[in-house]
Protein backbone atom coordinates (compact mmCIF):
# COMPACT_ATOMS: atom_id res chain seq x y z
CA UNK A 1 0.00 0.00 0.00
CA UNK A 2 1.41 3.59 -1.27
CA UNK A 3 2.78 5.75 1.40
CA UNK A 4 -0.15 8.65 2.02
CA UNK A 5 2.85 10.77 2.77
CA UNK A 6 5.05 10.21 0.09
CA UNK A 7 7.41 12.03 -1.21
CA UNK A 8 6.81 14.06 -4.60
CA UNK A 9 8.84 12.99 -7.30
CA UNK A 10 10.06 15.40 -10.31
CA UNK A 11 11.98 15.24 -13.42
CA UNK A 12 15.10 17.62 -13.60
CA UNK A 13 16.61 19.33 -15.69
CA UNK A 14 18.97 22.29 -16.76
CA UNK A 15 20.43 24.13 -13.80
CA UNK A 16 19.35 27.94 -13.91
CA UNK A 17 20.56 31.43 -12.25
CA UNK A 18 18.73 34.32 -12.12
CA UNK A 19 21.41 36.91 -11.80
CA UNK A 20 20.39 40.95 -10.62
CA UNK A 21 21.97 43.64 -10.96
CA UNK A 22 21.95 47.56 -10.57
CA UNK A 23 23.85 50.11 -12.22
CA UNK A 24 26.43 52.67 -10.42
CA UNK A 25 25.62 54.94 -12.59
CA UNK A 26 27.84 57.76 -11.33
CA UNK A 27 30.74 55.68 -11.93
CA UNK A 28 29.63 54.71 -15.45
CA UNK A 29 28.77 58.20 -16.02
CA UNK A 30 32.50 59.58 -15.65
CA UNK A 31 33.86 57.53 -18.03
CA UNK A 32 34.17 58.58 -21.56
CA UNK A 33 31.42 57.83 -23.87
CA UNK A 34 34.41 55.60 -25.96
CA UNK A 35 35.22 53.79 -22.82
CA UNK A 36 31.64 53.00 -22.19
CA UNK A 37 30.55 51.89 -25.56
CA UNK A 38 33.78 49.87 -25.47
CA UNK A 39 33.30 48.43 -21.72
CA UNK A 40 30.09 47.54 -22.78
CA UNK A 41 30.42 45.85 -26.40
CA UNK A 42 32.90 43.67 -24.81
CA UNK A 43 30.23 42.41 -22.25
CA UNK A 44 27.77 42.11 -25.21
CA UNK A 45 30.09 39.90 -27.13
CA UNK A 46 30.59 37.50 -24.22
CA UNK A 47 27.11 37.24 -23.39
CA UNK A 48 26.73 36.11 -27.30
CA UNK A 49 29.00 33.92 -27.18
CA UNK A 50 27.63 32.29 -23.77
CA UNK A 51 24.16 32.62 -25.00
CA UNK A 52 24.86 29.97 -28.12
CA UNK A 53 23.34 30.06 -31.42
CA UNK A 54 19.68 28.88 -31.96
CA UNK A 55 19.39 27.13 -28.89
CA UNK A 56 19.87 29.85 -25.83
CA UNK A 57 21.50 29.43 -23.10
CA UNK A 58 21.90 32.59 -21.68
CA UNK A 59 19.95 35.99 -21.72
CA UNK A 60 19.51 39.42 -20.81
CA UNK A 61 16.66 41.36 -19.61
CA UNK A 62 16.41 45.46 -18.72
CA UNK A 63 15.09 45.04 -15.43
CA UNK A 64 11.63 46.77 -14.50
CA UNK A 65 11.99 49.11 -11.21
CA UNK A 66 14.65 49.44 -8.40
CA UNK A 67 15.50 46.20 -7.55
CA UNK A 68 17.60 45.40 -11.46
CA UNK A 69 18.61 47.37 -14.04
CA UNK A 70 19.90 44.26 -15.52
CA UNK A 71 18.75 40.34 -15.09
CA UNK A 72 21.15 37.89 -16.69
CA UNK A 73 19.48 34.25 -16.83
CA UNK A 74 21.72 31.21 -17.64
CA UNK A 75 20.47 27.51 -18.07
CA UNK A 76 23.29 25.21 -17.84
CA UNK A 77 23.20 21.16 -17.59
CA UNK A 78 25.89 21.43 -14.84
CA UNK A 79 26.04 23.62 -11.51
CA UNK A 80 30.17 23.70 -12.42
CA UNK A 81 29.09 25.30 -16.01
CA UNK A 82 26.92 27.62 -14.11
CA UNK A 83 29.00 29.03 -11.67
CA UNK A 84 31.67 29.56 -14.90
CA UNK A 85 29.09 31.56 -15.95
CA UNK A 86 28.49 33.73 -13.60
CA UNK A 87 32.39 34.22 -12.30
CA UNK A 88 33.19 34.79 -16.29
CA UNK A 89 30.40 37.71 -16.13
CA UNK A 90 31.81 39.02 -13.12
CA UNK A 91 35.72 39.22 -14.50
CA UNK A 92 34.39 41.40 -17.18
CA UNK A 93 35.16 45.04 -16.93
CA UNK A 94 31.66 46.09 -17.20
CA UNK A 95 30.73 44.42 -13.38
CA UNK A 96 33.03 47.35 -11.71
CA UNK A 97 30.23 49.20 -12.49
CA UNK A 98 27.46 46.60 -11.16
CA UNK A 99 25.92 45.58 -7.48
CA UNK A 100 24.98 42.23 -7.27
CA UNK A 101 21.28 42.94 -6.25
CA UNK A 102 19.97 39.39 -6.00
CA UNK A 103 20.26 35.96 -7.55
CA UNK A 104 18.15 32.89 -7.28
CA UNK A 105 19.54 29.26 -7.96
CA UNK A 106 17.67 26.41 -8.89
CA UNK A 107 16.84 23.80 -11.52
CA UNK A 108 14.17 23.09 -13.55
CA UNK A 109 11.91 20.68 -12.86
CA UNK A 110 8.00 19.04 -14.13
CA UNK A 111 6.44 17.08 -11.10
CA UNK A 112 5.56 13.59 -11.60
CA UNK A 113 2.43 13.74 -9.73
CA UNK A 114 0.32 13.23 -12.93
CA UNK A 115 2.78 10.88 -14.61
CA UNK A 116 2.63 8.67 -11.58
CA UNK A 117 -1.25 8.40 -11.46
CA UNK A 118 -1.24 7.99 -15.22
CA UNK A 119 1.24 5.28 -15.12
CA UNK A 120 -0.27 3.53 -12.08
CA UNK A 121 -4.08 3.96 -14.42
CA UNK A 122 -2.30 2.25 -16.99
CA UNK A 123 -0.88 -0.82 -15.31
CA UNK A 124 -3.94 -1.56 -13.14
CA UNK A 125 -6.08 -1.26 -16.27
CA UNK A 126 -4.09 -4.72 -17.53
CA UNK A 127 -5.36 -6.57 -14.59
CA UNK A 128 -2.23 -6.74 -12.70
CA UNK A 129 -2.40 -6.76 -8.85
CA UNK A 130 -0.77 -3.98 -7.08
CA UNK A 131 2.42 -4.43 -5.41
CA UNK A 132 3.42 -7.50 -7.93
CA UNK A 133 6.54 -8.11 -9.29
CA UNK A 134 4.50 -7.80 -13.61
CA UNK A 135 2.74 -4.77 -11.98
CA UNK A 136 5.83 -2.86 -10.72
CA UNK A 137 7.54 -3.67 -14.03
CA UNK A 138 4.68 -2.46 -15.80
CA UNK A 139 4.40 0.58 -14.30
CA UNK A 140 7.91 1.62 -14.50
CA UNK A 141 7.78 1.01 -18.43
CA UNK A 142 4.72 2.94 -18.52
CA UNK A 143 6.77 6.14 -16.00
CA UNK A 144 9.62 6.12 -18.42
CA UNK A 145 7.25 7.08 -21.38
CA UNK A 146 5.53 9.50 -19.65
CA UNK A 147 9.35 11.05 -17.89
CA UNK A 148 9.79 10.85 -22.16
CA UNK A 149 6.95 13.52 -22.87
CA UNK A 150 8.17 15.70 -20.27
CA UNK A 151 12.17 15.74 -20.94
CA UNK A 152 11.38 18.77 -23.49
CA UNK A 153 10.26 20.57 -20.67
CA UNK A 154 13.23 20.57 -18.44
CA UNK A 155 16.39 20.41 -20.95
CA UNK A 156 15.02 23.21 -22.83
CA UNK A 157 16.47 26.54 -23.64
CA UNK A 158 15.76 30.06 -22.58
CA UNK A 159 12.15 31.13 -23.91
CA UNK A 160 12.58 33.76 -26.33
CA UNK A 161 9.20 36.24 -25.45
CA UNK A 162 9.47 39.77 -25.13
CA UNK A 163 9.06 39.75 -20.89
CA UNK A 164 10.48 37.78 -18.11
CA UNK A 165 8.58 37.40 -14.74
CA UNK A 166 10.24 36.08 -11.91
CA UNK A 167 9.51 35.12 -8.62
CA UNK A 168 10.17 32.57 -5.56
CA UNK A 169 7.10 30.82 -3.58
CA UNK A 170 7.30 28.42 -1.10
CA UNK A 171 4.03 26.13 0.04
CA UNK A 172 3.27 26.83 3.86
CA UNK A 173 4.10 25.02 6.63
CA UNK A 174 1.88 26.63 9.43
CA UNK A 175 0.14 25.34 12.19
CA UNK A 176 -2.93 25.16 10.59
CA UNK A 177 -2.41 24.59 7.00
CA UNK A 178 0.88 22.68 6.20
CA UNK A 179 0.89 21.14 2.51
CA UNK A 180 3.65 18.82 3.38
CA UNK A 181 1.01 17.48 5.87
CA UNK A 182 -1.03 15.90 3.44
CA UNK A 183 -1.71 13.00 1.60
CA UNK A 184 -0.09 12.66 -1.81
CA UNK A 185 -3.58 11.98 -3.15
CA UNK A 186 -4.72 15.22 -1.82
CA UNK A 187 -1.54 17.21 -3.17
CA UNK A 188 -2.14 15.52 -6.92
CA UNK A 189 -5.35 16.87 -6.81
CA UNK A 190 -4.63 20.62 -5.72
CA UNK A 191 -1.63 19.93 -8.02
CA UNK A 192 -4.06 18.99 -10.83
CA UNK A 193 -6.64 21.68 -10.42
CA UNK A 194 -3.36 24.20 -9.99
CA UNK A 195 -2.26 23.14 -13.44
CA UNK A 196 -5.19 23.22 -15.47
CA UNK A 197 -5.58 27.02 -14.43
CA UNK A 198 -1.77 27.23 -15.95
CA UNK A 199 -3.16 25.14 -19.42
CA UNK A 200 -5.24 28.06 -20.03
CA UNK A 201 -2.91 30.30 -20.28
CA UNK A 202 -0.23 27.89 -22.42
CA UNK A 203 -0.38 29.71 -25.72
CA UNK A 204 -0.16 33.08 -24.10
CA UNK A 205 2.98 32.30 -21.96
CA UNK A 206 5.45 30.11 -21.03
CA UNK A 207 6.40 28.73 -17.25
CA UNK A 208 9.66 27.27 -16.53
CA UNK A 209 9.56 25.96 -13.05
CA UNK A 210 12.33 25.84 -10.90
CA UNK A 211 13.14 23.42 -7.86
CA UNK A 212 15.06 25.18 -5.26
CA UNK A 213 14.81 23.30 -2.00
CA UNK A 214 18.28 22.97 -0.57
CA UNK A 215 20.01 25.37 -2.99
CA UNK A 216 18.50 28.82 -2.55
CA UNK A 217 16.07 30.54 0.22
CA UNK A 218 12.67 29.62 -0.79
CA UNK A 219 11.40 26.20 -2.14
CA UNK A 220 10.97 27.31 -5.68
CA UNK A 221 11.22 29.85 -8.37
CA UNK A 222 8.83 30.38 -11.34
CA UNK A 223 9.58 32.46 -14.62
CA UNK A 224 7.04 33.55 -16.69
CA UNK A 225 7.68 33.99 -20.63
CA UNK A 226 4.99 36.14 -22.25
CA UNK A 227 4.67 38.87 -25.16
CA UNK A 228 2.10 40.43 -23.27
CA UNK A 229 2.68 41.51 -19.56
CA UNK A 230 -0.89 41.57 -18.88
CA UNK A 231 -1.52 37.85 -19.63
CA UNK A 232 1.09 37.56 -17.38
CA UNK A 233 -0.96 39.51 -14.82
CA UNK A 234 -4.18 37.55 -15.52
CA UNK A 235 -2.42 34.11 -14.94
CA UNK A 236 -1.02 34.80 -11.17
CA UNK A 237 -4.21 37.01 -10.75
CA UNK A 238 -6.49 33.45 -11.25
CA UNK A 239 -3.99 31.41 -9.53
CA UNK A 240 -4.29 33.55 -6.38
CA UNK A 241 -8.25 31.86 -6.31
CA UNK A 242 -6.94 28.39 -7.14
CA UNK A 243 -6.86 26.82 -3.74
CA UNK A 244 -2.89 25.10 -4.55
CA UNK A 245 -2.09 29.38 -4.23
CA UNK A 246 -4.72 30.78 -2.06
CA UNK A 247 -4.17 27.88 0.96
CA UNK A 248 -0.88 26.95 0.74
CA UNK A 249 1.10 29.47 -1.15
CA UNK A 250 4.08 32.19 -0.08
CA UNK A 251 5.47 34.60 -2.90
CA UNK A 252 8.91 36.12 -2.56
CA UNK A 253 9.76 39.43 -4.52
CA UNK A 254 8.71 39.73 -8.10
CA UNK A 255 10.78 40.75 -10.73
CA UNK A 256 10.04 41.93 -14.19
CA UNK A 257 12.77 42.42 -17.10
CA UNK A 258 12.59 43.05 -20.88
CA UNK A 259 14.59 40.80 -23.23
CA UNK A 260 17.27 42.84 -24.86
CA UNK A 261 19.86 41.17 -27.56
CA UNK A 262 23.21 40.65 -26.20
CA UNK A 263 24.29 43.61 -29.10
CA UNK A 264 21.99 45.34 -27.69
CA UNK A 265 24.13 46.16 -24.66
CA UNK A 266 25.59 49.20 -25.25
CA UNK A 267 22.72 50.82 -26.01
CA UNK A 268 20.53 49.42 -23.31
CA UNK A 269 23.60 51.18 -20.94
CA UNK A 270 23.95 54.36 -23.13
CA UNK A 271 19.66 55.18 -22.06
CA UNK A 272 18.49 53.24 -24.50
CA UNK A 273 15.92 50.61 -25.01
CA UNK A 274 15.16 48.15 -28.13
Amino acid sequence: MPDPLELPQTLDGHFVLHDCYNVMWSAWQSLSIKERDDIATEAGRWLQDEAGVGQIYSALYSGIGHKADLILVHYRSKVDALNRSERGWRRLRLAGFLRPSYSYFSVIEASLYEAIAIAQRKASTKGLAMGSKEYEEEFERELTKEKKVLESRVLRSIPDHRYLCFYPMNKRRGEQVNWYNLPAEERRALMRGHGKVGHKYAKEITQVIGGSIGFDDWEWGVSLHANDPLAIKRLITEMRFDPASSLYAEFGPFYFGIRQQPDELPALMAGGLS
